[in-house]
């Protein structure tokens, strides 16, 4: 019969069991949003049915172990991240007697003798190739974000974690809060434009806040001893508080500067209305329409028409061109020019995004991934399309109009002059013309010649009430005509959408190239197997157990970028040698 270590449950026969941490909330100071992470992916390889006795694999000293911790691995640019200064992990040896460090720098754990963790410093932040190809994001209260924590004990335990995880027991700590920090910074900001320029220029990969742990327990008590397990209990977790890739679209840029221009114009555009052929001629073609029936052929008509429009205030409409506006999945941002898509969410699930996965999920921009960013960047252009022409709309039912038309009439043959009428319109604003709430306009005659039968009075009583009531209306088409319905604003919303188009174009071919030239792989573990073909730098040692939160690299150039950021591994142990 075998006895376990208490640490173990009983179980019937071999199996893997996945158990899946809880979710917890994490603030990254790069994009101030709230991201769910979840630690997940615990693993457990267990052997043959045994009795527990407690303490006998807590207490011998009979083995050799060996744990690591990394928050940075690969290669950038060519450049070995190993030949980078305060990069290179933790590694804990214990050789059955005692427990030995690299770097020698690293701080032993109190209340442990085989224990230590070590931090980043923030020298290392901005040194090459990190600051051209990664650009990290400076942990929240000084160093103390970025931890390598590795423990190997002679009982035949070990233990490695890096990235947000407390510096006392390693275990992963998504919210920072070990530091006393409430929020934590990016992993890296993976700058393809700088390692890929000709094709993926100005595009950045951010990766969220990331962990990982990897325990093991490699004594089995058989028969009463303390003897080395063929199949060890293992536990790796990984975490991933999220993924975005970030592109500075120039298309984007010129619907800013060009919108804002386009709205800049609109005055001058309000201006040239009252010019010929536009709100003057309008009106005084529609006072014509009305006067004209009445007269006959008892007197000719000439019109003139003078009008002025009050300075719209376009302040709100304005900041709509530097907006940023997102859905959740896809970020645009007018003011900065770029387009942001959150991958985790987008590949992963809303709440956990990337975590939970199998191991070595690999993580795809496909056909139908593309299709739905390209979808939801219509979407919120067509929305902010629409915003802003109702702004514009609202603004200028804001401005007043104040109007006068002056009808001069005349004998039929001899052209005499027999009276005149002046219709005074507004001043009122657009919005009143449009809602049909506008003052009535003034209308004035003035016989000019000699009435003495009072046809010329009976006759300009005959135009009062038709121009009294049927003014205002004919301003509100014009106004329509000219500004609202089919002038002005309906102008602004097509040359608007000529600046859209060719940001919804952009975002295919974008996404095309990255998925052709990038890849990316959550819950990294080498032993696991690997869709396709395994990049060269996923490896492991016979016995140890290796876990990363994230993998990018490049297809086919693994020197210009392969890293892996939160990793760390267990094992092996073997017996010491007496």
């Amino acid at each position: 019969m075998r006895a376990r270590h208490i640490f173990r449950r009983v179980l019937g026969r071999p199996r893997r069991l996945v158990l899946v941490a809880a979710t917890a909330a994490i603030t990254l100071a790069a994009t101030t949003s709230v991201t769910t992470a979840a630690w997940t992916d615990n693993e457990w390889v267990r052997s043959a049915v045994g009795v527990s006795s407690p303490g006998d694999c807590s207490t011998t000293t009979m083995f050799t172990n060996q744990s690591w911790a990394r928050q940075l691995q690969g290669t950038v640019l060519n450049t070995s991240l190993d030949t980078v200064a305060g990069v290179q992990g933790l590694t804990v040896l214990n050789n059955g007697t005692t427990a030995t460090r690299t770097p020698l720098s690293a701080t032993l754990v109190p209340g442990t003798t085989d224990a230590y963790v070590t931090k980043i410093p923030v020298s290392v932040l901005g040194s090459s190739p990190i600051s051209v190809g990664l650009g990290l994001g400076l942990p929240v209260g000084g160093v103390g974000t970025y931890t390598q924590w590795a423990r190997s004990e002679n009982s035949g335990q070990a233990h490695g974690a890096s990235g947000l995880v407390s510096d006392q027991t390693g275990a992963v700590d998504v919210a920072g809060t070990a530091q006393g920090a409430a929020t934590a910074p990016k992993s890296a900001s993976i700058s393809l434009g700088n390692i890929v320029p000709a094709s993926l220029a100005g595009v950045t990969l951010d990766v969220g806040a990331v962990a990982s742990s990897s325990q093991l327990d490699g004594c089995d008590m058989v028969n009463g001893w303390p003897t080395l397990d063929p199949t060890p209990e293992v536990q790796r977790q990984y975490g991933i508080a999220g993924l975005d890739l970030n592109a500075a679209v120039p298309a984007v840029g010129t619907l800013s500067t060009q919108g804002a221009s386009l709205v800049g114009a609109v005055p001058t555009q309000l201006n040239a209305l009252l010019g010929t052929g536009g709100l003057t001629t309008g009106i005084t073609n529609g006072l014509k329409a009305i006067v004209d029936p009445l007269l006959g052929t008892l007197a000719l008509g000439t019109y003139s028409t003078t009008a002025t429009l009050s300075a719209p205030n376009l302040t709100g409409v304005t900041a709509l061109m530097t907006e940023s506006m997102t859905d959740g999945i896809v970020t645009v941002d007018l003011g900065a020019g770029t387009v942001k898509v959150n991958i985790a969410a987008l590949a992963g699930s809303s709440t956990l995004g990337l975590n939970g996965m199998e191991p070595n999920h690999a993580v795809v921009l496909d056909a139908a991934m593309t299709a739905a960013v390209t979808s939801r960047v219509t979407a919120l252009l067509d929305s902010w399309k629409n915003r802003v022409l109702a702004a514009v709309t609202v603004a200028l039912s804001n401005i007043t109009l104040e109007a006068t038309t002056t009808i001069d009439l005349r004998a039929p043959l001899l052209g005499t002059p027999l009276a005149k009428v002046t219709v005074a319109i507004g001043p009122a604003s657009l919005g009143s013309f449009l809602a049909g709430t506008a003052t009535a306009p003034k209308v004035t005659t003035q016989v000019l010649g000699g009435d003495a039968l009072g046809v010329v009075t009976a006759l300009l009583n005959t135009l009062l009430g038709p121009l009294s009531t049927g003014t205002n209306n004919v301003v509100k088409n014009v106004l329509n005509a000219t500004i609202f319905n089919t002038g002005l604003v309906t102008n602004l919303g097509s040359s608007l959408q000529l600046l859209i188009t060719p940001v919804i174009n952009a975002v295919g071919p974008l996404l095309t190239a990255v998925r052709s030239l990038v890849a990316i792989n959550v819950n990294v573990q080498p032993d696991q197997s690997w869709p396709g073909t395994k990049p060269a730098d996923v490896t492991a040692a016979v016995g140890e157990y290796k876990v990363s939160a994230i993998r990018v690299g490049l297809v086919d150039s693994a020197g210009l970028l392969s890293l892996q950021l939160g990793s760390s591994s267990a094992g092996p142990v073997a017996l010491a040698v007496p």
